[in-house]
C-alpha cells in the first residue's frame, strides 16, 4: 500500500466504498447469538446498570414480562458489524481513524432471557462533508442491523454511524488540546459514591400519571476509568484480542494494526484506555469512551425513571463531544410530549450526558411505552 494512500481520504478509496453500499458480511460470525443469564449478569455490570429487572430471576417473574429482561443494548453483540479477528468498522479507507457519532435503535420489545437472535447487517450510507475536528475531507459512514428472534419475529433495528478523519490532520489541529485531564480529591470520590448510593428508579408508573415537562432521575456515570472501558469494551469483543487471534488480524489488517511503544502492533481501540497512546496519534489530551457507551447510559435514564412494566421503544443519540479519563457525567432529561398509538401509551424524552465542565457529550430522544391503568 503506498505512502499516499495509507490514512488518506480518496477518491479511489470512496468508489470502493459505495460500491459496499447494501453489502453484507459473509464469513463473519457475531460475538454472541444468545442472551443467557451470564450474559445479561456480564453487560449488566459492564454498564453499572443493576436493575432488578437483570439481576434478579424471581423480581422479574412477578413483571408482565414473567422473565429476566436484558439491557437493550445488548443486540449490538448479535450481528456482524463489529466481528472478533476482522477490521470492525467502519471499512474501507485504511488508517483513517473513525470516531462515533450517533447511535439510532429501535425495539418491538425488550430482549430477554432464553432469546436467539440473528441480524441482517450491511453498510447503508457514505457521505462526505468537510471536517471540523481535523479540517480537510471527512466521511460519514452509517451501517444498520436488523435484528429477528428464534420465532423470525422482527425484533428492531440499529443504525451507528462513524465520522471518518485523517489522524495527521487532528493531531497537528489539537482541536481539544487545551482541555486538562479531570483530578479528584478524596473528598470529591466520596460524593461521587453518596450519589451512587442515592441512585433512583421506579418500579411502577403509568401513562395517565405522566406530565409533559416532567423531570427523569438524574443518572452519575464515572469517572471514567481505563479499566471501565476495558470492561466495556470486552462485553463487545471486537479487537480485545492476543496470541494467535492478534496475529491472524494482522496478517488480515495490517494497516488496522499500530506498533506500541515496544514495537508490537495493536489495533487502534488502545484510544479507549491509553493516554499517552492517544495523545501521540490524536493530539487528544487523553483516551475516551465509545459512543455506544453513553448510549447505554443515555438508555438507563429512561429505564430507570419508566418502571418495570413499560419498555423503551427507540432512541436516537448523538455524541458531541469526547468524554475523556477521568470525567464525570450526569444524564438528565425530562418528558417532551405523550400520545396513544394503536391503542397503547407512550412518551418522548429529551436527554442529555454533561460532564463536570458542564458540556453537554451526548444527546438523545427517546420514546417509551408504558402500562395504562386497568
Amino acid at each position: 500500500m503506498s505512502e499516499t494512500i495509507y490514512g488518506r481520504i480518496t477518491d479511489e478509496g470512496l468508489e470502493r466504498l459505495r460500491a459496499r453500499i447494501g453489502k453484507g458480511f459473509t464469513g463473519r460470525r457475531p460475538w454472541r447469538t444468545e442472551i443467557t443469564r451470564d450474559a445479561i449478569y456480564h453487560l449488566a455490570l459492564a454498564i453499572g446498570d443493576l436493575s432488578p429487572m437483570y439481576l434478579d430471576e424471581e423480581y422479574a417473574k412477578k413483571t408482565r414480562w414473567g422473565t429476566l429482561l436484558a439491557p437493550p443494548i445488548i443486540v449490538q453483540t448479535m450481528d456482524t458489524l463489529r466481528a472478533v479477528g476482522h477490521s470492525g468498522l467502519p471499512e474501507g479507507l485504511p488508517g483513517v481513524h473513525s470516531i462515533w457519532t450517533g447511535s439510532y435503535y429501535e425495539w418491538e420489545r425488550p430482549p430477554m432471557l432464553g432469546d436467539r437472535i440473528r441480524a441482517d447487517a450491511y453498510l447503508k450510507e457514505v457521505r462526505e462533508k468537510e471536517s471540523t475536528f481535523g479540517g480537510g475531507r471527512a466521511v460519514y459512514q452509517t451501517y444498520e442491523a436488523k435484528y429477528y428472534d428464534q420465532n423470525g419475529n422482527y425484533l428492531g433495528l440499529r443504525q451507528d454511524t462513524w465520522i471518518r478523519v485523517e489522524r495527521h490532520k487532528t493531531a497537528e489541529k489539537k482541536k481539544y488540546g487545551n482541555i486538562q485531564l479531570a483530578h479528584w480529591s478524596k473528598e470529591d470520590i466520596d460524593r461521587f459514591c453518596e450519589e451512587y448510593r442515592n441512585e433512583q428508579r421506579t418500579a411502577e408508573r403509568y401513562w395517565e400519571d405522566v406530565q409533559i415537562g416532567e423531570p427523569t432521575h438524574t443518572l452519575i456515570k464515572g469517572p471514567l476509568t481505563p479499566t471501565a472501558e476495558i470492561a466495556f469494551e470486552s462485553y463487545f469483543g471486537i479487537y480485545l484480542v492476543g496470541n494467535k487471534v492478534a496475529a491472524q488480524l494482522y496478517e488480515k489488517h495490517p494497516a488496522l494494526m499500530i506498533p506500541n511503544e515496544q514495537g508490537v502492533p495493536e489495533p487502534p481501540q488502545r484510544v479507549h484506555w491509553d493516554n499517552a497512546f492517544t495523545q501521540r496519534l490524536l493530539g487528544l489530551p487523553g483516551a475516551y469512551d465509545l459512543g455506544p457507551e453513553r448510549c447505554s447510559w443515555l438508555i438507563q435514564g429512561v429505564t430507570n425513571w419508566i418502571g418495570d412494566n413499560a419498555f423503551i421503544t427507540k432512541i436516537d443519540a448523538r455524541y458531541h463531544r469526547f468524554n475523556f479519563m477521568g470525567d464525570v457525567t450526569w444524564v438528565k432529561g425530562k418528558v417532551t410530549d405523550k400520545y396513544e398509538r394503536n391503542g397503547k401509551g407512550y412518551v418522548r424524552f429529551a436527554l442529555e450526558c454533561i460532564n463536570h465542565r458542564n458540556e453537554v457529550t451526548a444527546s438523545a430522544d427517546a420514546e417509551a411505552e408504558l402500562p395504562k391503568r386497568g
